[in-house]
C-alpha cells in the first residue's frame, strides 16, 4: 500500500463485520454467498446505476469510470463462466420529468454530457430527432411514454432515456470483492461476536488520543495501526466524533412478485424488455430540496420488482450518548432496529401508490410483497466522507462513508480513489480529494440542519 505498506489496518464493515487488513487470524468459517445476500455488506438484491448528477461533474467522471469497471467484470465473469450473471445490467434509466418539459436539474445533466461528449447516449421523448436516433439504437421501445394523469391538454410527462444507466447486482458484488480481497490477504471476521465490533483501543500521546486497534464484542483486542470506520448508517455510533458530518436517514422500499407463470408481465418488466424508471413527482423546491423522487427497477431473477420512494428519507432522533461531539437536543438520528424497519410511513407508501397506478398500472391494486425501511448515510452536501479524523492524533483513525444513498454505483473503484487520500492525504491526485475532506467548516444542509422537530422524524412515533 504504498508509503503504508508497513502498517497494519483493521476495517470496521457494516452488517456485523470486522475486516483485518495484513493480519492472519484465524478464520470463522463463514463465507458470503449468493445464497446468503442478509449477511453481505448490502442487502438490497439491486441499485440503480447512474452517472446523471446535474452540475457535479466529478461525480459523474466517478460513474463513468465505474462503468467501464463494471464492464470489465462482467467479461471476466463470463470469460470464467459463459453462464454467469452480470453483476452491471445497462439495461437503460428512464429519467421521466415533474411536468411535460425538461427541469433545471435534467438541462443541467445533458448540458454536462453534452460537454463531455456524450449527448448521443441520451434519448429525450419530446425530441423528433432522439426518438430517431434511439430506434436507430434498438432503445426505441424503452422510450416509454406516460400520460400526465387529469392534464386538460393530454400530454405526456417529458423524458430521457439514459442508455448508459441500469442497475447493479449489489449483493453478488460484494460477494465478488470479498472474493477479490481475499485472495490478496485480506482477512475478515464474522458474525455477532468475533466480527462485531465493540470499542477502539486508544492511548493517550502528546498530540491527544490516539487508536492502537479495536476490540470485538468476543472480547479479543486486535492490535493496528489505522482503524478505518467504514459501517454506512451506523458510523456514527461508533465513532460519535463523526456526528456533526453525518446523519442517518431512511428510505422507503416496497416490492411487488411476479410469478414464472405469468408470461406477460415476466416478460414485460424484464431487463431485456423494461428500464429503471425514476419519476420526480414534484420539482424541487426553492430550496433546491426534494422531495417527489420514487423509482423502479426491472424484476430480478426472482420475479422481485422494487420500487424505492427518496423524496423524503425519514431520520430517527434518539437521546444521544453523554458526550457526543454534536447533538441537536441532545439527540441524534441513528437506523432503527431491522425489527421496526418492516412499515411505511404512510407519506411513503401514498407516494409509492400514486407512481405505481401511473407507471406500473397492472400492479395499482395488488398488494405489496414485502416493505421497508433502507437506512443511508446522509453528509452535509450529499459527498463522500474520507479522510483521516482529526481528533485522533498519528493518523490513526480514518473513516469511509457517508454514501448519501448514491454509493453502490462506485463500488469498482471508490477503493482506489479512497486509498490514494488513504495513503498521500492532502498530496492524493484523486479529483475527489477536496470534496470528501474532513469540512467540519461547512455549514450541515442536505437535511441535516433540521434536527428532531423536522418534519422527518419518526422516532417519536417510534419510541
Amino acid at each position: 500500500m504504498g508509503n503504508q505498506d508497513e502498517k497494519t489496518v483493521a476495517i470496521v464493515g457494516g452488517h456485523n463485520v470486522t475486516v483485518f487488513d495484513q493480519h492472519q487470524y484465524d478464520k470463522t468459517g463463514y463465507q458470503p454467498s449468493d445464497d446468503n445476500p442478509e449477511l453481505v455488506a448490502s442487502v438490497d438484491h439491486n441499485k440503480i446505476f447512474r452517472a446523471s448528477y446535474g452540475t457535479k461533474l466529478h461525480y459523474q467522471r466517478l460513474a463513468l469510470e465505474s462503468r467501464e469497471a463494471w464492464v470489465g467484470i462482467n467479461k471476466e465473469q463470463r470469460d470464467k463462466d459463459n453462464g454467469a450473471e452480470d453483476l452491471f445490467v445497462p439495461c437503460g434509466m428512464l429519467r421521466v420529468q415533474p411536468t411535460a418539459s425538461l427541469s433545471q436539474l435534467e438541462q443541467e445533466t445533458l448540458a454536462n454530457m453534452t460537454r463531455d461528449g456524450l449527448r448521443d447516449t441520451q434519448f429525450v421523448e419530446g425530441n423528433f430527432e432522439d426518438r430517431e436516433r434511439a430506434t436507430k439504437r434498438g432503445w426505441g421501445s424503452k422510450l416509454l411514454e406516460f400520460s400526465i394523469p387529469d392534464d386538460p391538454d393530454g400530454r405526456s410527462f417529458e423524458a430521457v432515456l439514459d442508455s448508459l444507466a441500469g442497475f447493479t447486482r449489489c449483493h453478488k458484488g460484494c460477494a465478488y470483492f470479498h472474493q477479490v480481497a481475499e485472495k490478496v490477504g485480506v482477512v475478515f471476521k464474522f458474525g455477532p461476536q468475533q466480527g462485531s465490533f465493540d470499542c477502539l483501543i486508544e492511548e493517550q500521546v502528546s498530540g491527544g488520543k490516539k487508536a492502537v486497534g479495536l476490540k470485538t464484542k468476543d472480547g479479543q483486542v486486535h492490535k493496528a495501526d489505522v482503524v478505518v470506520i467504514a459501517a454506512g448508517s451506523f458510523s456514527t455510533q461508533l465513532l460519535p466524533d463523526l456526528s456533526y458530518h453525518l446523519e442517518s436517514s431512511a428510505g422507503s422500499v416496497a416490492t411487488f412478485k411476479i410469478g414464472e407463470t405469468d408470461k406477460q408481465l415476466w416478460d414485460k418488466y424484464s431487463p431485456e424488455r423494461f428500464p429503471v424508471i425514476t419519476w420526480k413527482s414534484a420539482p424541487r423546491g426553492k430550496d433546491g430540496k426534494d422531495t417527489g423522487s420514487v423509482y423502479v427497477l426491472p424484476r430480478t431473477t426472482e420475479g422481485f420488482v422494487k420500487i424505492g420512494y427518496r423524496g423524503l428519507k425519514f431520520t430517527n432522533f434518539r437521546p444521544a450518548p453523554e458526550g457526543t461531539p454534536f447533538t441537536q437536543d441532545g439527540k441524534w438520528s441513528i437506523p432503527l432496529p431491522p425489527s421496526e424497519c418492516k412499515s411505511l410511513p404512510s407519506f411513503s407508501s401514498d407516494a409509492i401508490r400514486e407512481f405505481v397506478a401511473i407507471f406500473l398500472p397492472e400492479f395499482k391494486d395488488v398488494p405489496f410483497y414485502s416493505t421497508k425501511l433502507c437506512w443511508y448515510t446522509d453528509s452535509l452536501d450529499n459527498s463522500f466522507l474520507i479522510d483521516y479524523v482529526p481528533t485522533y492524533a498519528d493518523r490513526s483513525v480514518f473513516v469511509c462513508t457517508g454514501g448519501s444513498g448514491h454509493g453502490a454505483k462506485f463500488m469498482p473503484v471508490l477503493g482506489e480513489h479512497a486509498a490514494d487520500v488513504f495513503e498521500n492525504g492532502d498530496e492524493s491526485i484523486t479529483p475527489m480529494r477536496p470534496f470528501w475532506r474532513w469540512r467540519e467548516d461547512l455549514p450541515r444542509r442536505n437535511g441535516l440542519q433540521e434536527g428532531p422537530d423536522g418534519p422527518r422524524n419518526i422516532g417519536e412515533k417510534a419510541a
